[in-house]
């Protein structure tokens, strides 16, 4: 029998490619069957979790193993797809488990449509664990700071100390609000960008959908203070991926449809910056 992902041959009876280590689709001999599905095209194996037999069509290989339609469809189903009899926050906690340890697998597999209310409370959630720990901390340590330096404070300064949880609760408010408006904002950028690099994506729903499952990283925020650099960067990265399987197109129009905004934003920043620099020190010469 032939492997069907590198096409060495190999001897009746192996489970396993010799050269490349992959699953054989037909470690059981198909012996002539036809394929379930297409009961006119010869089988060329057998599922590795069902054992029905499939053609070249029907067969795809996961991981190290060949899979039929039938059972990549019911895998998958990722965990926040099942919340309803999993519960909101378990659902929410497996699937960014399972999209930061194998994001490829998870997303490879997952389906493209899961609903715009799913994905907004899944952008919720993971806002509140992105930043929560974080702005607990230094309200922990502010307000009280600011209480009793408005014990021994006067005026200005007293009224600034007596204010400052107020502004430790809009500086949260908006922080939570800007993360969730992102969302919607960057999956229409990165929508637009899909169809100007002739990507041909699916719905926005979509869209919105990968930037959601992206902030799976999020997690990481638990861990105050140095979780709100880290995981921004990875969800970026998982924005990508994301983006690429769930639209179905390749990985460097992902890419580009994510990084080609960011490096023109970057760089009129950049530009502003230097303007600014040159024309202030035009005037410090004067």
């Amino acid at each position: 029998m032939y492997c069907q992902a590198c096409g060495a041959y190999n001897p009746e009876g192996t489970s396993a490619c010799l050269n490349c280590g992959v699953l054989l689709a037909a470690a059981v001999d198909p012996g002539g069957a036809k394929c379930r599905k297409h009961s006119e095209t010869p089988a060329v194996g057998t599922c590795s979790r069902c054992g029905s037999f499939g053609c070249g069509v029907c067969l795809s290989q996961r991981g190290a193993a060949w899979w039929c339609d039938d059972c990549v469809e019911r895998a998958g189903t990722l965990p926040w797809d099942e919340r309803a009899a999993l519960g909101t926050w378990r659902a929410w906690w497996r699937t960014c488990v399972l999209l930061i340890s194998s994001p490829v697998q998870t997303l490879e597999a997952a389906r493209p449509e899961g609903g715009l209310g799913g994905s907004v409370l899944f952008s919720v959630l993971a806002t509140i664990a992105g930043y929560a720990t974080t702005l607990g901390m230094m309200a922990l340590v502010m307000v009280p700071s600011a209480l009793m330096g408005a014990q021994r404070s006067s005026g200005d300064g007293k009224a600034f100390a007596v204010i400052m949880p107020l502004v430790v609760v809009v500086y949260a408010v908006m922080i939570f609000g800007f993360q969730l408006a992102s969302v919607l904002v960057l999956a229409g950028l990165d929508h637009l960008m899909l169809m100007l690099f002739g990507a041909q994506p699916r719905g926005y729903e979509v869209s919105v959908r990968a930037n959601a499952l992206a902030m799976a990283p999020a997690l990481i925020g638990l861990v105050p203070i140095c979780g709100i650099y880290v995981w921004p960067l990875w969800a970026l990265v998982l924005r990508i991926i994301a983006l690429a399987y769930l639209h179905k197109t390749t990985g460097g129009k992902a890419a580009a449809a994510v990084l080609v905004p960011a490096a023109v934003l970057c760089g009129l920043c950049g530009g502003a910056y230097a303007l600014l620099f040159a024309a202030g020190m035009s005037q410090s010469f004067r």
